[in-house]
């Protein structure tokens, strides 16, 4: 048996998840094995070079052969933001958007409080080294000076064992109503490496001269003699770690540039923890007298499902936040629970938005719970209770709450700096997921006749002008609309052409009229800033007729 025992010195742990960004306000908790290992590594490289690699090896190999378990101490969770000033920006087509003084970064530094008196325990059951190998170890340990970010400072070394495991991999089995699920990196079978590194080469050559011979081919050139030149076939190994070991070694910009979405040798482990009694995340400053409108959740989940089917997932966290409510008629759409037959008006009530940002595949990233009217004591109550969906037709996703504000709270156009461009502030709006009218069109248009698509998108803004009328928060900017130009058929998500009729278009349940099968993707450009969210047509209290700066 192996335990390790850390103590933080500061009372915080400051981590964020493999994958995720920092301003998502995610904490990596339990710390993951592949950190673990990582920090070893880090340690003898910076203090102890006089060890050899073989012994390195040997220590790294031993502990990654078991996935080990955890006991956590009792902690909280708490974050802070403040603005960095950024480097001027000068617009001179657009002088509004200029920041002459720099324009300021709002940035999260999220954490856990984690007394100093209480340790956290990291056991493997199997593992037993040998005199060097602890030996090794031991001295790793005690020069760790930080483990995460470098505010965390902590104490480490050997212990003994003495407490039951409150996290521990899942293995099969389903989460107790006691537990939660996580996701954590973990390397991966290694005695497995050596076969997969053969098939990805040999895959990643063969990619590679398919298309050599696709250029020739389109520049009208023989192909029978094309080959790949030395410098490409080493480019191609070096790509891809030797073993383990070098995987380890990868750093984010390598995987970033080799096109990996995860590491070699590596893998996600579902973990399951004890529930601690939840902490609502809010805003550290309010408007005054005004309830928050916006919970931001980051999903997580073996599969994360496609901006595609957005209103398909939108319908399965609206009926567990309807669960954990009690039938709040916030999430329904009624005005009151005593009068449960009765449409909420002005569309006040809650939507449900995905969001698909700075994500290569185009799969659903995040998820916006937006109600103009404002959540009360029992929907925030709920809203820091719901942290899954499960069921039929889907993966088990797991939401991570990220805050509960406005949207001023949460927008912005830098998706890598986590931040929603759906509550940006833009003059110019253009669809992210189709817009499906709720009203019929006068007839059917024939849109490859720019006359008839004239025609069509004079019809449109007639009952797009009427769902801004509709909306109580988007009223005012019924008469500052300007202009609305139908898009091209396809949108880019993830970096690929899918067409505005692959979204799912249709609720699996519930009423909603429309006045047309199809999707539109539609260009709204308004006289003034509009802040988003804007969200028009059928279903766009379920991510349908969601629109983001253009």
């Amino acid at each position: 048996m192996l335990t390790i025992e850390l103590k933080f010195l500061t009372g915080k742990w400051h981590a964020t998840p493999w994958g995720r960004q920092v301003n998502e306000g995610a904490v990596e908790w339990p710390p993951a094995p592949w950190r673990i290992l990582r920090t070893l590594l880090a340690v003898w490289h910076h203090k102890h070079p006089e060890v050899s690699e073989a012994e390195m090896r040997d220590l790294i190999d031993t502990l990654a052969s078991e996935l080990p378990v955890y006991h956590l101490p009792t902690h909280a969770e708490g974050h802070t933001r403040h603005y960095m000033k950024g480097h001027p920006k000068i617009d001179k087509k657009n002088p509004e958007k200029s920041f002459p003084g720099g324009k300021p970064d709002k940035v999260f530094d999220t954490f856990l409080t984690i007394s100093p008196q209480e340790t956290l325990q990291i056991h493997w059951s199997e593992i037993t080294l040998s005199d060097t190998q602890s030996e090794l170890l031991d001295q790793l340990l005690k020069s760790i000076s930080y483990f995460g970010r470098a505010e965390s400072w902590i104490d480490a070394r050997l212990g003994s064992w003495k407490s039951n495991a409150n996290a521990s991999p899942l293995n099969g089995s389903p989460a107790e109503d006691h537990q939660e699920i996580v996701r954590l990196l973990a390397p991966g079978e290694l005695d497995q490496y050596a076969n997969w590194r053969e098939e990805m080469v040999t895959d990643s050559r063969n990619r590679k001269l398919a298309d050599k011979k696709s250029i020739a081919l389109a520049k009208g050139k023989p192909i029978d003699k094309i080959k790949l030149s030395k410098n490409e076939i080493e480019k191609i190994e070096t790509s891809i770690p030797e073993d383990f070991f070098a995987a380890l070694h990868m750093e984010t910009s390598e995987l970033r540039q080799a096109g990996w979405n995860r590491l070699p040798a590596s893998q996600w482990v579902t973990y399951v923890r004890e529930k601690q009694i939840p902490s609502i995340t809010k805003s550290a400053v309010r408007k005054k007298n005004e309830l928050p409108t916006v919970a931001r959740y980051a999903i997580a989940g073996a599969v994360l499902p496609k901006l595609t089917d957005a209103i398909f997932l939108s319908e399965r966290v609206r009926t567990s936040l309807i669960s954990i409510s009690d039938g709040s008629p916030l999430f329904i759409g009624r005005e009151s629970k005593e009068k449960p037959s009765q449409p909420a008006h002005g569309h006040m009530h809650a939507h449900f938005f995905c969001e698909s940002n700075n994500n290569l595949q185009g799969r659903i990233t995040h998820i916006s719970i937006f109600a103009p009217q404002g959540f009360d004591n029992a929907a925030e109550e709920a809203l820091s209770k719901f942290n899954k969906t499960w069921g039929s037709g889907g993966h088990d996703l797991q939401f991570v709450l990220i805050g509960i504000g406005h949207p001023s709270d949460f927008g912005g156009s830098n998706e890598k700096k986590g931040e929603a461009p759906i509550f940006a502030q833009s003059k110019i709006w253009v669809s992210r997921t189709p817009f499906v009218p709720a009203d019929r069109l006068r007839r059917q248009y024939r849109l490859e006749d720019p006359l008839e698509k004239s025609r069509c998108e004079k019809d449109l803004a007639r009952i797009i002008r009427k769902e801004l009328e509709r909306r109580n928060w988007l009223d005012q900017h019924y008469t500052t609309l300007d202009s609305i130009t139908l898009m091209d058929t396809k949108t880019k998500l993830g970096g690929h052409e899918t067409s505005w009729l692959n979204f799912r278009r249709e609720r699996t349940k519930g009423g909603g009229t429309k006045g047309n099968t199809s999707g539109f993707g539609i260009k709204l450009k308004f006289s003034q800033q509009v802040e988003g969210p804007i969200a028009l047509g059928y279903a766009s209290h379920f991510g349908l007729g969601l629109f983001v700066p253009g």
